[in-house]
């Protein structure tokens, strides 16, 4: 019966002694700065009922330099994401 306890004392005693790996993950939230969020919206059209060619025109050029200026935010914050990947698993 010694015998039986001191195997148990044994095998206790190298199961605490034994090392443990433990994985951790950890998540890093990433946002970019509010000045990156620069997509402006026409908010005043005038009248469609009354419009000259030149007012459409204007319109038109001001929708195409929002779209423009837009794009380049988005394609900006798309590049700030992917450094801040590539700085995170490093």
């Amino acid at each position: 019966m010694k015998l039986l306890y001191i195997s148990l004392a044994a095998l206790f005693l190298a199961g605490c002694q034994s090392t443990q790996t433990v994985v951790t993950t950890k998540y890093q939230v990433v946002i970019p700065d509010a000045s990156m969020y620069r997509c402006e919206v026409l908010k005043n059209y005038p009248d469609y009922n009354k419009l000259t060619d030149a007012q459409v025109a204007r319109v038109m050029v001001a929708l195409y330099k929002n779209n423009v200026q837009c794009k380049n935010s988005i394609e900006a914050i798309r590049k700030y994401l992917e450094e801040a990947k590539k700085t995170i698993e490093q």
